[in-house]
């Protein structure tokens, strides 16, 4: 898309930016300062075309250098500042600024441009960050997101203090940053400072304090789950528990803490009691060497059980007098736990879907539900990916509260070689193509879905509009 291309000089124009504004010298600081003798103009901006969380640039005069004195409507909604000088200024586009009007205060002078920017309101996947040259070469670097790179986005998990910092595993590699305000991925810690080897899932506390990280590994004495403290700025690890190999995922009740986890090799969900420490274990699912993930809804009354080797989704009633597991009942998908039988793609109800090879979930807030004053007002959405060569669904399904499998992104294009998967940003459900999507989350907040695309390298997002 044009308007995205144009922004990879807008990392230099960025820090000149911050650089007007660093200056603490009298004579820099009397150059950029708002001066309410002469006139504020606006004279240009860029881009001329706009979707939400576009980086935007305006140009003019006498905008002065401290941002907090600004007050900037954008399509008629009040927009934060994120840096300027006294002739350009820095900001996001917002959600809904439709209008495309652009209107400035400063120093009680107010000036509206006489030119409109055009808002392009249709959702679509777009790349985020992850630079892949034209040959599909790539590496593991941090930077701007125009110029950072990734190896396999293993998993994603938006700050719940701050929906602007989103946490991603790099796969046997480290916890990285997606800083969406200051547009750059960072590495926070490597696995090796961790005392780890294999992390495979995050999951917050109920302060939203603590990050929680699971590691699998077969060695009997290795830490199996380990924590980091948000006032270490989540670069140290302490471990929680130790001597449980061959843990897949880790999850904690959105209520009591707890932290439930499943151990691959009994098939077993195992709940540790944050308070006392015990384990026990909640049930096994039926065999051995299985892989279970658990989502628990947000009232904390349920949760689905995710089995990426076995294209299936099960129901978990959580007990609350107990604070136990009931043992799963299907919900969607044929019902398979162990090795790809049930693997398929076709939308439907119930045991009629056909799934994938499904990996990270999200409960999202539908607020038609909410319209129609219906009880259940989340919907659950899935990354079906990829395992050992198996390219069932690439894409992302919708999963209703009436057990509905829903295609909602992926699978929008066929390539010259016949393929569904691929890399094609665009419309929903007839453009865009993931190649082995892995990893999924939500900013509630902003209405942004970020997606791990695991073979493409990149982190690609879907602004809800």
């Amino acid at each position: 898309m044009m308007y995205y291309k144009k922004f990879t000089a807008f990392g230099f124009i960025l820090a000149l930016i911050s650089s007007f504004c660093a200056c603490k010298d009298d004579d820099n600081e009397k150059q950029g300062s708002f001066n309410k003798n002469i006139p504020v103009e606006i004279s240009s901006f860029e881009p001329q075309e706009v979707t939400p969380r576009t980086q935007f640039l305006i140009y003019g005069k006498n905008f002065g250098n401290d941002p907090s004195q600004i007050c900037l409507k954008l399509g008629g909604i009040e927009t934060r500042v994120v840096g300027c000088n006294n002739e350009c200024l820095y900001c996001m586009i917002p959600r809904g600024s439709n209008k495309g009007t652009i209107e400035l205060t400063v120093g009680g002078q107010t000036v509206v441009a006489s030119d409109r920017f055009t808002y392009i309101a249709n959702t679509q996947v777009t790349t985020l960050c992850g630079y892949v040259d034209e040959t599909g070469r790539y590496e593991v670097k941090d930077g701007t997101f125009e110029e950072c790179g990734m190896n396999n986005p293993k998993w994603l998990s938006i700050d719940p203090k701050n929906p602007n910092h989103i946490y991603m595993i790099e796969e046997f590699n480290s916890l990285r940053l997606i800083d969406m305000e200051h547009r750059t991925l960072t590495t926070v810690a490597t696995v090796g400072s961790l005392n780890i080897s294999d992390p495979r899932s995050l999951s917050w506390s109920v302060t939203g304090d603590t990050l929680y990280m699971n590691n699998y590994s077969e060695n009997q004495a290795s830490i199996s789950i380990t924590m980091l403290l948000r006032d270490e700025g989540f670069k140290k690890g302490h471990p929680v528990l130790s001597n449980y190999p061959f843990v897949i995922s880790a999850t904690t009740h959105p209520v009591t803490g707890d932290i439930y986890f499943n151990q691959e090799s009994d098939a077993s969900i195992k709940r540790y009691n944050i308070k006392t420490g015990e384990v026990e274990t909640m049930f096994t699912a039926g065999g051995s060497w299985i892989w279970l993930y658990l989502y628990f809804h947000p009232s904390g009354e349920y949760a689905y059980l995710v089995c990426p080797r076995g294209g299936s989704i099960f129901k978990v009633q959580y007990n609350k007098e107990t604070n136990e597991l009931d043992p799963p009942t299907l919900f969607v998908g044929q019902g398979d736990f162990g090795y790809g039988s049930g693997h398929g793609y076709n939308e439907g109800t119930g045991s009629s879907a056909r799934l994938g090879v499904l990996w990270q979930g999200v409960w999202v807030k539908n607020e038609k539900y909410e319209q129609l004053e219906d009880q259940e007002l989340y919907d659950f959405y899935v990354a079906d990916g990829y395992l050992w060569g198996i390219h069932p669904g690439d894409l992302i399904w919708r999963v209703t509260p009436a057990a509905e499998a829903i295609r909602y992104a992926g699978r929008g294009s066929i390539a010259l070689d016949n393929n569904h998967f691929g890399y094609v940003d665009g419309d929903l459900l007839n453009e865009a193509r993931f190649n082995g999507p892995q990893s999924i989350t939500y900013d509630e907040k902003n209405k942004i879905f970020y997606i791990g695309d695991w073979n493409n390298h990149r982190i690609r997002q879907i602004i809800v509009q």
